[in-house]
Formats: structure tokens, sequence, C-alpha cells
């Protein structure tokens, strides 16, 4: 028998039919590396994704809550999560004159204020929203970010959506039994945002009064608002221009917190997590490549005489070799599609809990990141297939037919 009358291809799928239990074996380990490895990685860029657009989203310097709620606003911010605070009487009793006031202190370019509502349903959702009310006199942050979606000043009765509230433009909702007209959907940020819904400052007075219908509510009076958010002029310090301000309204019951430190905080949560995740990669791959390079030393003392017998019929040691190998190509190939199909599924899966329970900003992977990363698992999946058989392949090469023969009389 020539070399050429040996299929190689036939031979290592064969190898694998015959021996069906140690095959789906060897796909299992290879498909649960791929698999820790696609989740990972979509974990760890979707994180990274969501921290970045929260570094680019957060334009203020500095950000003024009522003494104790600093937690809230960084719910708010990082999942959306529904929240209603208010700054104390004592410093706002005209919006207008506080911003006035804080604005003259040194350091600070500008100071606009939001007002915060929250729902407890809407016909858009079945769970709670967030209602963000801003003033677009003074708004430096989310008037820019919300002008790419709607052209113009945003009216009273209207409201711009994110990503993940139920609705398109030109649709309504309703909040306290009051009907409001979407006339923008915002791009996915991954932050809290994206269950946000965005009004203008009168819409959000005008709801704070009508949900009064189910419990009372202290925005429904006066002009209180629930932040006031701050840019500061080059050369200053955030961290300086906090502590003055606390100086300033130190018996009023506020806090300042400046948004560098706080993305600086998320960043190092990532950068944790992070660690953690490339590190079980590591630890599973390398788990993987020795059982699997065990495994395939076992196949091949198994297989001597049948390797023999080819070997004496006119098959090359290199043959022999690219048949193991091919077995250990297939293998990788089969258990990586696996993962990866699993991989995807579980990522769905989990996502609404990862963004429920993360404290990070979570930005939902696209279309084009999961065929990405597939195509990089299944790379990586495949060539650990491959690489775990090289130590067989060896032996093979080193392997004398005559003798092996011999050994299994």
């Amino acid at each position: 028998m020539s070399n050429r009358k040996i299929d190689i291809k036939f031979l290592a799928k064969e190898n694998i039919r015959k021996k069906p239990l140690r095959s789906i074996s060897l796909i299992s380990i290879i498909a649960i590396f791929v698999l820790f490895l696609f989740c990972g990685t979509i974990l760890s860029s979707s994180i990274s994704g969501g921290v970045n657009n929260l570094s680019n989203r957060l334009g203020a310097d500095i950000i003024i809550v009522p003494e104790g709620y600093k937690a809230n606003i960084e719910s708010v911010l990082l999942k959306g999560e529904p929240s209603e605070f208010y700054l104390p009487n004592d410093t706002l009793e005209d919006s207008n004159q506080s911003l006035e006031k804080i604005k003259k202190i040194e350091g600070i370019e500008s100071a606009t204020p939001q007002l915060y509502v929250a729902t407890l349903s809407a016909s858009c959702c079945s769970y709670p929203v967030q209602i963000i009310g801003i003033d677009y006199d003074s708004d430096f942050l989310i008037k820019p970010w919300l002008q790419k979606t709607l052209k113009r000043e945003l009216k009273d009765g209207e409201v711009i959506v994110g990503n993940h509230i139920v609705g398109e433009k030109n649709s309504k909702v309703k909040f306290f039994e009051e009907e409001l007209d979407i006339v923008g959907k915002l791009e996915q940020t991954g932050m809290g945002f994206d269950a946000t819904v965005f009004v203008n400052m009168k819409t959000a007075r005008r709801l704070a009064r009508a949900s009064e219908r189910i419990q009372k509510n202290p925005a429904s009076e006066g002009e209180k608002i629930s932040t006031i958010l701050l840019k500061l002029k080059p050369n200053y310090s955030a961290s300086e221009v906090s502590n003055k301000i606390m100086k300033e309204y130190a018996k009023d019951g506020i806090f300042a917190m400046f948004s560098k430190k706080f993305v600086n905080e998320v960043s190092s949560n990532l950068k944790v997590i992070s660690s953690y995740i490339y590190i079980s990669i590591a630890v599973i791959w390398l788990m993987s490549m020795i059982l699997l390079a065990v495994v395939f030393s076992v196949i091949v003392n198994e297989r001597k005489k049948e390797l023999s017998i080819l070997r004496i019929l006119g098959a090359s040691k290199k043959k022999l070799s690219k048949i193991i190998m091919y077995e250990s190509l297939y293998i990788g190939f089969y258990g990586s599609i696996l993962g990866i199909i699993v991989g995807i599924i579980s990522v769905f899966s989990i996502i609404p809990i990862i963004q429920k329970r993360l404290n990070l900003p979570f930005l939902t992977p696209s279309m084009l990141n999961l065929v990405l990363v597939s195509i990089f698992s299944l790379f990586v999946g495949t060539m650990v297939g491959c690489l775990s058989s090289l130590n067989a392949t060896r032996k093979i090469s080193k392997t004398d037919a005559y003798l092996t023969m011999r050994e299994n009389d």
C-alpha cells in the first residue's frame, strides 16, 4: 500500500467515531475551556465598554447630592435603579439663586440642576423606571447627548427614552396616568441611562405632582431639585473645589463627590474582576492542556499495534503523526463549536443577572463583538487541541514499527 492510498482525514475521523465515549470526553474538555474563554472575554469587554462610556458620558467634574445619598446616585448612574432624593430646603429654597451662589465659588465654570422622579410601573415597562428632568438653559452634560437624537429642544410632554425602555420614536408612554410622546431613543451606553427616561424640568415637576396620586412626593411643591452637576474651569482641582463646597455648605446636609474618583473606583473594580477572569481562564487552559496531553499519550500507547501495521503498509512516521494531529484538530474544532454555542446561550441568559447584581456599567455585546470573540475562541480552542497532541506525535516519530510489533506479540 502506498502513502497516497492512506486517507489521513478519514482515518482520524474513524478513530474519533470508534471511541465515542473517549471522544465525547475530550470534546467536553475543550468545550469547557472555550466556554470560559468565550464568556470571560465577552464579560470583560462588555464591562470595559460600559466603563469607557461612563467616563465619556459623565462630563460633570463634581456632583452635589444630599448627604448620605452617594450610593443612590451611583446606582442611578451605573444600573438605572430608580431613586428619589432632594437637596435640603435650606440649601435650595430657590434653585436659580442657589445655582448662582454655587457658581460664584472659585473654579466653577457651569452648574446645572437635575430632578429625579421614580415610577413604580409604567405602560412601557414591567419594572420601575428612573425619570430625570434636566434644565435645558443651563445643562451642559445631557443636552448635547440628547441632541444627537433630537435636533431641537425637548418640549413639555415629550420624552427621550434609554435603549432598554420598551417604546419607539413617535409612540407614547404613560407615567402616573400622564401620557407623554416619545420623540427619540438613545443608543446603548451600558450605564443606568439605558433604563432612564429624560424630560425637561417642567415635565419632571408635572410628573412629580402626578405621582402624588400614588404616594406623597416632596418634589410636587416648590422648586426642589435632586442634584447639581458642576463643570470646572481649566486647571482647577475637583478635589479642592469639592472641599470648598463642603466648607461653604457644611451645615446644609450636602455631599460633593468628584466624578473622576468615582470613575477610578469603577475602573479599579473592573481590573479586579478582569484579573479573576483571566486567571481562571489561564488555570483552565493549563489543566486542559495537561489532561489532553496525557490522554493523547495514552491513545498512542493503546494504538501502537495499529500504527505499526500502518507503518509496515507504507505510511511514513510523518503521516502517522498527522493522523493523531488531525484527530486532535477535529476534537478541538468540535469542542470549540460546542463551547461557543453554550457560551452564547449562557451569555444572554446571565446578562440580566449581571446587570442587576454587578455594581458596574455593562454594555450588552453587539453582534460584531460576538462574531469576533467566537472566531477568536474557535481558533484558540482548536489550537489547544493541536498543541496537546504534540507530545504524542513526538512519541510516534521515535517509535520503530518492528520493535512495536514484537512488544505486542
